[in-house]
């Protein structure tokens, strides 16, 4: 979602850019904080762990200075291909970025992926969020900072809400300030590098993901198969996949009436996105082990 001319970019003569990698365990609240940042419903969120799946990029610009935000699937040990995959992505986010910003959970302290994974990035002087701070007292925070203090004796810590807002303001400042100096990445329009027909699949996921049990969430897949203007409307078909036959009932409900929620659901967010009425038709699929077919996961942008 950006300008298709290059007239909105500076020179970069009096402007500066860079890349800040979102990083750190799952359902630490990355994909919370991007939106929190962006002032909008980009990157899908839930209170299940590992719900993003692929990077995504989140751009801010403000003034002279525009942060290129990179949501990374959470750090975890793997199992399976998809799993491998998603750190894999996750991974890469972090490599190309000019700064780290490495998000603690508050409310678990510092986590064993946290003390091996910090030391791998202190030589890069990472920003370090210590989220979700309004969970616990105030006191409690003082030994975790301290803990974290010793994995990195670089990195800067700041402590913030992403659900509420505390404090994100003086995180995304800290964050602007380390920009490099240089010609910005996307025209000041631009919200996100990814076409409307991934972010309306992610959107019909995160629904997913809110209103299915247990693990049917982890066995589902989406992809947008129709995408069309027509008029003052939107006109989307996607597909809901699962690996699991016995699911599919699950998914499409008694009467209709859980896939009908789905959708209900989903489509209002795809109208915030898209600013304009939706009609949003989905359908429920089993293929079988999709979780492993290579072809598939690329479709999915895996």
């Amino acid at each position: 979602m950006s300008s298709d001319t290059n007239d909105l970019i500076p020179s970069g003569d009096d402007t500066r850019s860079g890349i800040v990698a979102l990083a750190g365990a799952p359902n630490v609240g990355k994909s919370t904080l991007l939106n929190r940042i962006l002032g909008r419903h980009l990157s899908i969120a839930t209170s299940k762990p590992q719900t993003t799946r692929t990077r995504l990029l989140g751009i801010h610009t403000d003034g002279p200075v525009q942060v290129v935000f990179t949501d990374t699937p959470g750090i975890h040990d793997t199992h399976g291909l998809i799993h491998e995959r998603m750190v894999k992505h996750a991974r890469a986010g972090v490599r190309g970025a000019d700064i780290p910003c490495w998000l603690v959970d508050a409310t678990r302290g510092v986590a064993a992926i946290d003390q091996r994974e910090i030391p791998r990035i202190a030589e890069r002087e990472p920003v370090i969020a210590l989220n979700k701070i309004d969970r616990i007292p105030k006191a409690e925070l003082l030994p975790i900072m301290a803990r974290l203090a010793e994995l990195s004796a670089n990195a800067e810590c700041i402590p913030v809400s992403a659900l509420k807002g505390d404090n994100v303001g003086r995180l995304a400042a800290a964050l602007r300030d380390r920009m490099p100096a240089g010609p910005w990445l996307f025209p000041s329009d631009a919200i996100t590098d990814q076409p409307l027909r991934f972010l309306v699949a992610e959107l019909v996921r995160e629904q997913a993901f809110r209103q299915l049990e247990q693990e049917i969430p982890y066995h589902i897949a989406v992809l947008t198969e129709v995408y069309e203007e027509r008029g003052r409307m939107t006109y989307i078909e996607a597909t809901i996949y699962t690996d699991n036959p016995s699911a599919k009932p699950i998914i499409v409900g008694k009467s209709g009436q859980r896939i009908k929620s789905i959708g209900q659901a989903a489509r209002k967010q795809i109208e915030r996105l898209v600013d304009q009425r939706v009609y949003l038709q989905l359908h429920v699929k089993v293929k079988k082990d999709w979780q492993t077919d290579r072809r598939f996961l690329e479709e999915l942008g895996l």
